[in-house]
C-alpha cells in the first residue's frame, strides 16, 4: 500500500466524481522506471538502507517526486530483504554490552575500550569481527540485506503496478462498494473470505449478482486502519472477473463530502492475482467433458453451466459446480460434485448443504468419499447420486428432471 501523500495527489475530483490519473507510459516515465529497476537490481546484496539512500538521492529535486517516490515504493514492497545470521543480533548485542562500559581510547578511568570488547566477545561465541560488525544491528530494517525483487520487473510492469497502487489505494477511504458482477463469482468470494470483508449479496434479474462491500468507515466497521488495508488488497481480485461494474463511496481526508469512484471490466488496470483454473478438479473436467461430447449439440435440452449461481448460507455462500437449464421452460438444478476430501472440508461442505435446504441441488458423492454411508442423505434436500468412478449422465438427468424448478424472480436480500 502507498502511503495517502503519495496518493492524493493522482486523484481527479469532478463534482461528485472522483477517479485516478493513470501515469502514462510514455518515453519520459518509461525511462524513470527503467532506470529505478536498475538501482535495485544494483544493489542486490547491499542494505535496505544503502538501497534507499541510492533511490533518494535518484530522486533529487525532482519535480515528479511524489511519482518517483510511488514508483520507488511498489519496488521496494516488492523485494525480499533477509536478516539471516550466525547469531541472533539481540544475542549478540547482550553479549557486547554486557563487557561495558567501554571507550574508543584507554584511560585512567576506563575498564574496556570497543576493540577489547570485540576481541572477548570473538573468543566467547566463536565469531570473528568482521561477522560480529555486520551481525550487531542485522535485525534493524535498513541493515537487512536486498536479495531481489519476487518479480522480474519491466517499465510497463512497473507503472501498471503503480496504477494498480493508486486505484486500491482510494478504497481505503470507502464507505461502501457497489459491485454488480457476471462471472467468476466462486473466485471473488474466495477472495472477499480471505480478506474478511463485510458483505450483502443479492441476485439480478437476469443473470449475475449484486455485493455491496461495507468500507472501512463504513459505520458498520471499527477496526478501521487493519479492515482498511484488508479492503485495498481486494481490487485485484475483482479484476479477475470478465463482466463486472463497481461503483465506491469514497471520502479521502481532503472531501468534506462522499464522492463516486466507478470502474469497469474496460479499465487499463492489471491484476496481479493468479487467474483459476476453469475446474477445481477431475472429476468436474470429465463431467463436463462427458456431458459436451453426449449432450452438447444444438438439439440438446439442457444447457451446462460452471458455478453460474450464489447460495447464501449463514455467514458465508456456497457455489454448486454447475447448473443445468432447460431450455424450454427454463427449470435448473443445480449440481455438486463431492469427491475425496479432507475430513474438514467435508464438515463444512455438509452444513452448507443442510443450510442451504435446497431440492433442486444435487449431489453427486464418489463412493470413496471420507464420510460414513448415508451422512449426506440426511442433511440434504435434494437427491443424492453414489458412484464410484464417475456420475452415471443418464442418472444425473433423471435426478434433474425430477427436482429441476424455475428459479424465483425475488430479491432477497442476504447480508453477511
Amino acid at each position: 500500500m502507498l502511503k495517502s501523500e503519495l496518493i492524493l495527489p493522482r486523484l481527479k475530483k469532478r463534482g461528485s466524481e472522483i477517479q485516478p490519473v493513470w501515469l502514462a507510459t510514455d518515453y519520459n516515465y518509461l525511462q524513470i522506471a527503467a532506470e529505478l529497476i536498475q538501482i535495485v537490481k544494483a544493489h542486490v546484496g547491499l542494505s535496505r538502507g544503502e538501497l534507499e539512500v541510492a533511490l533518494r538521492q535518484y530522486e533529487g529535486d525532482s519535480l515528479d517526486y511524489r511519482i518517483i517516490r510511488g514508483l520507488s515504493q511498489v519496488l521496494l514492497n516488492r523485494c525480499t530483504f533477509s536478516s539471516d545470521t550466525q547469531i541472533d543480533p539481540v544475542a549478540l548485542r547482550t553479549a557486547l554490552f554486557d563487557k561495558g562500559p567501554v571507550i574508543q581510547k584507554n584511560d585512567l578511568l576506563s575498564i574496556m575500550t570497543r576493540e577489547q570488547a570485540l576481541a572477548a566477545v570473538t573468543v566467547q561465541l566463536g565469531l570473528t569481527v568482521d561477522v560480529i560488525e555486520q551481525t550487531l544491528f542485522a535485525d534493524l530494517m535498513e541493515e537487512r540485506i536486498l536479495l531481489g525483487s519476487n518479480e522480474i520487473w519491466t517499465p510497463i510492469d512497473l507503472i501498471a503496478r503503480y496504477n494498480l497502487e493508486i486505484a486500491r489505494g482510494l478504497l481505503y477511504w470507502a464507505h461502501a462498494v457497489d459491485i454488480l458482477i457476471r462471472d467468476n463469482y466462486k473466485e471473488l468470494f474466495k477472495y472477499i473470505k480471505l480478506f474478511k470483508l463485510m458483505y450483502t449479496v443479492y441476485p439480478l434479474p437476469q443473470q449475475g449478482y449484486n455485493i455491496i462491500l461495507h468500507g472501512p468507515i463504513s459505520p458498520f466497521v471499527k477496526s478501521t486502519i487493519r479492515y482498511g488495508l484488508q479492503f485495498a488488497k481486494f481490487l485485484p481480485a475483482l479484476l479477475l472477473c470478465h463482466n463486472w461494474r463497481m461503483d465506491a463511496q469514497v471520502q479521502p481526508p481532503d472531501s468534506a463530502y462522499p464522492l463516486h469512484y466507478t470502474l469497469n471490466n474496460t479499465t487499463p488496470l492489471r491484476s496481479h492475482f493468479k487467474t483459476p483454473n476453469l475446474f477445481d478438479s477431475q472429476l468436474e473436467v470429465d463431467f463436463a467433458t462427458e456431458f459436451e461430447a453426449k449432450y452438447g449439440d444444438n438439439k440438446r435440452r439442457w444447457s451446462l453451466a460452471r458455478e453460474d449461481e450464489i447460495i447464501v448460507v449463514g455467514d458465508t455462500v456456497m457455489i454448486p459446480d454447475f447448473s443445468l437449464t432447460n431450455r424450454q421452460d427454463g427449470r435448473r438444478a443445480l449440481i455438486e460434485i463431492i469427491g475425496f476430501w479432507h475430513p474438514h472440508y467435508l464438515q463444512r461442505k455438509l452444513q452448507k448443504i443442510q443450510q442451504a435446504a435446497r431440492r433442486d441441488l444435487i449431489l453427486l458423492v464418489y463412493e470413496s468419499a471420507n464420510v460414513a454411508q448415508g451422512v449426506f442423505e440426511k442433511v440434504s434436500a435434494g437427491e443424492v447420486l453414489t458412484f464410484a468412478k464417475k456420475p452415471v449422465l443418464k442418472e444425473v438427468l433423471a435426478a434433474v428432471e425430477r427436482c429441476a424448478i424455475v428459479p424465483e424472480s425475488s430479491y432477497n436480500k442476504n447480508a453477511l
